[in-house]
């Protein structure tokens, strides 16, 4: 059995390579929020959340982890909108006072 100083280490390499990826994802959304802005597009996409929510929830091997992922996509969701929200709401105001 390994210890609780081992298990916490290795959530530690997880969080690390989880900042990694967020990162990452975030620069994705921005490119998303760049293009919307561009093409007048609509932040939220009902369809788009819907197929990402349910591709994903079928793909997690185990189980019983099926709520706290569903969660844990819904909070991915609700920041991206936040974040695509508030960087368009920049760029407006941005080029109104030009």
């Amino acid at each position: 059995m390994k210890s609780l100083d081992e298990i916490r280490n290795k959530i530690d390499e997880i969080d690390a390579q989880m900042r990694v990826l967020f990162e990452q994802r975030m620069d994705c959304i921005q490119a998303v929020a760049e293009y919307k802005f561009s093409n007048n597009g609509n932040i939220f996409d009902q369809n788009r959340e819907e197929k990402m929510l349910q591709k994903n929830l079928i793909q997690l091997q185990n189980k019983n982890y099926t709520k706290e992922y569903e969660r844990f996509l819904q909070e991915i969701l609700v920041s991206s909108k936040e974040y695509q929200k508030d960087w368009i709401d920049k760029k407006e105001m941005g080029e109104r006072g030009k």
